[in-house]
């Protein structure tokens, strides 16, 4: 994953990488994280990103399905897979007080999954972006959970400082 600036840059630099990766001798996938805009996502599919990560996990349920399903009939249809959010991985500084405030539920995980089609689910578990105020608490019951109900690959984002064993263990 590699920050960009601007939307000139994602279309510019998406077509480098894919200039390298047609090089490569091994596989590669060339991932936008966090889309936040559909523009940025239909940019990142125009310039070869092979996958997208769609992250609507502010918005309502509703609004972020529809945003979601839209986006995933474009990027499927171009052979391109969609990651997506539910629930809301925030920020390490504030983990003490919102760690618990928009964990994934697992019914809503299995209704979310089907009605928007992703390839892969983001869950928010107790993970957090960046550096940890407080320690970090997975709820690996949480996880399994939602394994047991959807049928696609789960993605943990905030894994910087959660340490080896939760890692180990969430895989």
């Amino acid at each position: 994953d590699v920050a960009v600036q601007h939307t000139s840059d994602l279309v510019f630099f998406g077509g480098y990488l894919t200039k390298l990766c047609e090089q490569a001798a091994v596989p590669v996938a060339i991932n936008l994280d966090h889309g936040a805009t559909f523009e940025d996502a239909v940019r990142a599919i125009r310039a070869g990103f092979t996958s997208i990560m769609v992250d609507r996990s502010t918005l309502p349920y509703e609004e972020n399905v529809a945003q979601v399903k839209e986006l995933v009939h474009i990027a499927h249809a171009l052979g391109i897979s969609v990651e997506a959010e539910l629930g809301h991985v925030g920020s390490g500084f504030e983990y003490r007080s919102r760690r618990d405030a928009s964990m994934t539920a697992p019914a809503q995980a299995k209704d979310y999954v089907e009605a928007t089609g992703v390839d892969c689910l983001a869950v928010a578990i107790g993970t957090a972006h960046g550096a940890y105020i407080g320690t970090p608490k997975l709820d690996f019951e949480r996880l399994a959970d939602i394994k047991k109900l959807v049928g696609i690959p789960l993605v943990l984002h905030g894994g910087s400082g959660t340490g080896d064993d939760n890692i180990a263990k969430a895989c």
